[in-house]
C-alpha cells in the first residue's frame, strides 16, 4: 500500500512517498511558504489537496479554534468535502 506524507522544513515542503520499504521525496513548489504560523499552511495545504484529483475529502484534525475559523473563511476556496475534526489537547504525562 502507498503512503504518502508532505514534510515541511522552513519554506520548503517534500512529498515523500513510501511503498514496499522504498522511500522517495519530491519537491513540492506548489506548498513553498514563507508563513511561520501553521494555521495559515495549513490552509494551504487544503486548497492543494482539495486540487488533487485522487481527494475526496479534507479532514483536519486540530485543537485550535484559530484553524476552524480559517477554514470557514476558506472553504469556498476548496473544492471537496471540508472536515474539521476537533482534537482533544492534553497534556505532558497525563
Amino acid at each position: 500500500m502507498n503512503k504518502e506524507l508532505f514534510f515541511v522544513k522552513e519554506e520548503m515542503c517534500e512529498l515523500l512517498t513510501g511503498n514496499q520499504g522504498s522511500i522517495n521525496s519530491i519537491p513540492v513548489p506548489d506548498l513553498y511558504s514563507s508563513h511561520e504560523e501553521a494555521d495559515s499552511r495549513i490552509i494551504l495545504h487544503c486548497m492543494y489537496a482539495s486540487q488533487q484529483p485522487t481527494t475526496e475529502r479534507v479532514i483536519v484534525r486540530s485543537p485550535d479554534s484559530d484553524v476552524f475559523l480559517l477554514l470557514l473563511s476558506f472553504s469556498n476556496a476548496i473544492s471537496k468535502q471540508l472536515i474539521f475534526a476537533p482534537a482533544v489537547e492534553t497534556t505532558e504525562g497525563s
